[in-house]
């Protein structure tokens, strides 16, 4: 995790931990901040005239519910409607600051969130009621239920939560507490809603991957937004919109795209690949160098990654370590021809003029435009002699534009 979001993550946590200290608090987390009462899903349901009889209106519903339960207590059958998504005039809290903060993250990934805060009172110890035969699901959350008479409450405190770190946040949850969306829907209920939602996901993440295959870049920076915002822990996704975010030259949004990405799962070797590559990009070689290699140890068979790295070591002027990595890429990848013009241009320099015919001449007959990536080098053949103190045979000199 990058040290911002790191620093940001903790600045959260240490907020909500001196809001919460010295009091007997229940919790709530919303994705959104912008709400402006804490209120039940029946109160928000109901046009304005019958928001105040929400009560009555929940007198009514329950009437009609008995017909499909054989549950006589009042409370469990609300508790039942709510875990199946009915609309109560019942809040979902809980006793555990952190579950509270899972939810005001676990979701709508570009706006704000927040935790409330509800201090257990006299004024309202009559509202908040706790399940006697809880569900696995109830269990997990520490749910406690607060049933306001009037549908909504005033909180005691709030802490808000920026949508930057929302992810950030997730993963501290998930890597340091064990707190995420599979220990906190735990149940079959809690199956079926988040597998329509995976599914969901995935499905926006391959329309993402096909604009970035397009160099659709926007379109796929927009469809990897809404796969994260449904699955925030697709670390696909981010590690594709870093990709994106680079090809748009914003190196910021796509170094800390990687970061979230390798947070997420340290040991998903295409996100160290990628930042590897955007610092190579950057200039920043011994990063580059750093980077690269902890995906290659990560995955030993990704040929475009040995290419860059040798790159990278061709540019430090590490002349053996980029010959070793160009024919690393080649053992893996016969037909990256790109490598074999890198290895071609390694050879030029050092004046092994067979060797760098024969690579020049397999990267050609693949396809590659070995004039134009020349030209755009060096500028012409000449200015690569005098750079480097040599004279480059007639016939290479003629392959690669004169």
């Amino acid at each position: 995790m990058p040290s911002d979001d790191l620093d940001g993550v903790l600045a959260v946590i240490n907020d909500l931990a001196r809001k919460a200290a010295g009091g007997d608090y229940i919790f709530r987390g919303e994705t959104n901040k912008d709400h402006t009462k804490v209120s039940s899903s029946l109160y928000r349901e109901l046009p304005g005239l019958l928001r105040g009889q929400v009560e009555a209106v929940q007198q009514a519903r329950l009437l009609d519910a008995r017909g499909f339960t054989a549950e006589n207590d009042e409370f469990e059958i609300l508790t039942e409607l709510q875990h199946y998504g009915g609309k109560t005039n019942l809040i979902d809290f809980t006793s555990d600051c952190l579950i509270a903060l899972f939810f005001a993250c676990d979701g709508s990934h570009s706006q704000a969130g927040r935790v409330i805060l509800l201090e257990r009172s006299a004024a309202i110890e009559d509202y908040i009621q706790e399940p006697s035969r809880p569900v696995n699901r109830v269990i997990a959350q520490k749910s406690i239920f607060v049933r306001p008479p009037a549908g909504f409450i005033e909180p005691d405190a709030v802490v808000g939560i920026p949508a930057h770190l929302k992810a950030p946040l997730l993963s501290y949850l998930r890597r340091c507490h064990g707190i995420s969306a599979e220990t906190i829907y735990n149940d079959l209920h809690g199956y079926i809603r988040y597998a329509a939602i995976h599914q969901e996901a995935f499905a926006r993440l391959s329309a993402a991957q096909a604009c970035l295959n397009r160099e659709d870049y926007q379109g796929a920076i927009e469809g990897f937004n809404q796969s994260l915002a449904l699955n925030p822990q697709l670390v696909e996704a981010y590690s594709g919109r870093g990709v994106a975010y680079w090809s748009l030259g914003d190196i910021d949004c796509a170094i800390a795209d990687f970061d979230h990405a390798i947070a997420l799962d340290p040991d998903y070797a295409l996100a160290y690949g990628n930042r590897g590559l955007a610092h190579l990009n950057e200039g920043e070689i011994d990063t580059a160098i750093q980077v690269l290699t902890q995906a290659i140890d990560l995955n030993t068979q990704d040929a475009r990654v040995y290419n860059n790295r040798g790159v990278a070591h061709f540019r430090k002027g590490e002349i053996d370590l980029a010959i070793r990595d160009y024919a690393n890429a080649i053992t893996l990848d016969p037909h990256l021809a790109v490598a074999y013009y890198n290895l071609g241009t390694v050879y030029l320099q050092i004046s092994q003029w067979e060797a760098a015919k024969d690579n020049m001449t397999a990267a050609q007959n693949m396809g590659f435009a070995i004039v134009a990536q020349f030209l755009e080098t060096y500028d012409n053949v000449a200015a690569f002699e005098q750079q480097h103190g040599i004279q480059v045979p007639p016939d290479l000199a003629e392959m690669l534009g004169g």
